[in-house]
């Protein structure tokens, strides 16, 4: 396809005009009712709101007809609309502006004139399923509205030549292959055109603004924007959305760009956005090459890269926020707001120390994870936090010390539980009947609730310290984990957690710093009295705590306190 040929534009459907035809080269028409259904109720509802279809990309042969290489489903679909409006109300509908016809039926005008004929209908199968959708938009303008269908009818005309338009995309040359494999492209490998794809289509059009060897340089300058997305690091710094979810990834940054939100409706929001200021497209292509770099400077500078990554993480803030609130901010204003936003993410209500697994888990993940992060900037080494690793996973809160109570209501839990737990046993002295005891609970085709709660009493007991448990879903106990589909592991005590995670991070998987640093014991300070290594006891809570306020102390309202010092 000559790609520098092209003429793009937004058409309203009144404004469709022409005769098209269905090259032999595309199946028929397929549309069900739920399909026809769909485009009527999403137009009607609508109103006067501006709707944007999908795509009709043509090709004008030298006969000037336009041969339909995409978007035949839903000009048909609009065709047969119209059809049914003016046969059923000649004298208040305008005729369709459009002809359609199939190049491989040759009696196309007499069936269109004849739609309703049921025995031409089943002459063939294209006919018999443009009839059928004509029954279903007879079927929709039966349904009760508390308006007469003549109404219906003249207010659906109305948003056609008002409200109602399609993207048009029109090859103004190129041989019958080009055509031919933007189908295929189109239609039999399922990728529809994208918002980028359209977005690039406007550089790529024949216009003096833009020369030959401006678009070359266009594409690519576009193709390293493109290449470079592609490193997850760079995308999950800048999105928590799965990068799957985008076939082009600069897409991405056009939605930055146009303000899409998540809940937009209009699938070519971001491309009628970019479309509106097609006058100067050299000015529009240097502003998307400025916003490019200024993230990359972003993404380059550890201090920013963190708190930043933070905020996207959290959903605190947006690229896209960011980059409105601080493009006139001079660099210490800059890191000023960005200081108050990390705090305003971890602003609590109730003190710190009152904080709970059940009732705040939301405020206690976004502290563990700045906790983390800030760690990770303080600590010198040059490591960075890997937000691909936290935006492409689930990740929850895990009790560092669990109860083993939690979640464990059958067998197969029992008994992996107590699996998780016959290496640590082992390690004390005189546990022997213990282990005996254990491993004929695992054996037990019928282990009770009871034997099992009387065993994992027992087990809690030995590597717990004593006194009260009120400590035990506050945050002091609390650590980030990839959310684990192992119930037993979840409710495991401290010392066979330590294990577990020693074999994850062997394997691979990660685990965060802070994480990792509380089940090797580095905050704690009695590292030199053995028998503490086997539990998660006061004097270790109380120095986790002490140094998550050392590393947030620019961010926390007060210091967290532990229990009721």
């Amino acid at each position: 396809m000559t790609e520098n040929n092209i003429q793009l534009e937004e058409r309203l459907v009144g404004k469709i005009e022409g005769e098209f035809y269905v090259p032999s080269y595309q199946r028929g028409y397929r549309w069900d009712e739920s399909q026809v259904m769909a485009l009527l109720n999403d137009v009607y509802d609508n109103g006067e709101n501006s709707y944007c279809l999908q795509p009709i990309v043509v090709r004008k042969g030298d006969d000037g007809r336009y041969e339909l290489i995409d978007g035949q489903q839903r000009l048909t679909t609009l065709y047969i609309i119209y059809k049914f409006m003016t046969n059923r109300w000649p004298d208040y509908i305008e005729n369709v502006n459009y002809s359609l016809s199939y190049e491989t039926r040759q009696e196309n005008d007499y069936f269109f004139n004849n739609i309703e004929n049921e025995e031409i209908a089943n002459s063939n199968i294209d006919f018999f399923f443009i009839h059928q959708a004509y029954k279903t938009v007879e079927k929709w303008f039966a349904l009760d509205r508390g308006k007469k269908p003549l109404h219906v009818a003249g207010k659906l005309s109305e948003f056609f030549d008002n409200n109602v338009k399609v993207i048009w995309y029109e090859m103004k040359s190129g041989s019958e292959a080009d055509a031919i494999s933007l189908f295929t492209r189109l239609n039999i490998g399922r990728i529809p055109l994208t918002n980028a794809e359209l977005v690039k289509a406007l550089f790529l059009c024949q216009t003096e603004q833009v020369t030959k060897s401006k678009q070359m340089e266009i594409s690519l300058q576009w193709d390293t924007i493109e290449r470079e997305l592609h490193d997850d690091d760079l995308w999950y710094f800048l999105t928590k959305k799965n990068a799957v979810s985008y076939a082009t990834r600069i897409e991405l940054l056009f939605d930055f760009m146009a303000g899409k939100s998540d809940d937009e409706r209009e699938q070519f929001f971001t491309f009628l956005h970019f479309s509106k200021q097609r006058e100067n497209l050299l000015e529009l292509w240097d502003g998307i090459l400025r916003y490019y770099y200024r993230l990359k400077e972003w993404y380059k500078n550890d201090k920013l890269y963190h708190k930043i990554g933070y905020l996207v993480a959290t959903g605190t803030s947006t690229i896209d926020l960011l980059m409105n609130e601080t493009k006139v901010l001079k660099k210490s204003a800059m890191d000023a707001l960005l200081d108050d936003k990390i705090r305003q993410s971890i602003d609590s209500k109730k003190p710190y120390s009152e904080l709970s697994y059940q009732n705040d888990p939301g405020i206690i993940t976004n502290i563990l994870l700045l906790f983390n992060v800030i760690s990770l900037l303080q600590n010198g080494s040059g490591a960075r936090f890997p937000f691909k690793e936290f935006n492409n996973e689930s990740w929850s809160l895990e009790h560092i010390h669990a109860q083993h109570s939690l979640k464990l209501n059958t067998q197969e839990k029992w008994k992996e539980w107590l699996k998780l737990h016959i290496d640590s046993v082992k390690k004390l002295e005189s546990t022997e009947s213990l282990l005996v005891e254990m491993k004929e609970a695992i054996d037990n085709e019928r282990l009770t609730d009871i034997k099992f709660n009387e065993l994992a009493d027992k087990i809690t007991t030995l590597f717990s310290e004593q006194g009260d448990t009120e400590y035990v879903h506050s945050i002091s106990n609390m650590a980030l984990l990839q959310c684990s589909k192992n119930a037993a592991l979840s409710n495991a005590l401290f010392d066979a957690k330590c294990r577990m995670i020693r074999e994850m991070d062997a394997n691979g998987q990660f685990i965060p710093y802070c994480t990792k640093m509380v089940f090797m014991k580095y905050y704690s300070s009695d590292k030199q009295n053995s028998i503490s290594l086997n539990f998660w006891g006061q004097k270790d809570r109380e120095a986790y705590v002490a140094k998550m306020n050392e590393v947030l102390k620019d961010y926390l309202k007060a210091p967290i306190r532990y229990g009721s010092e």
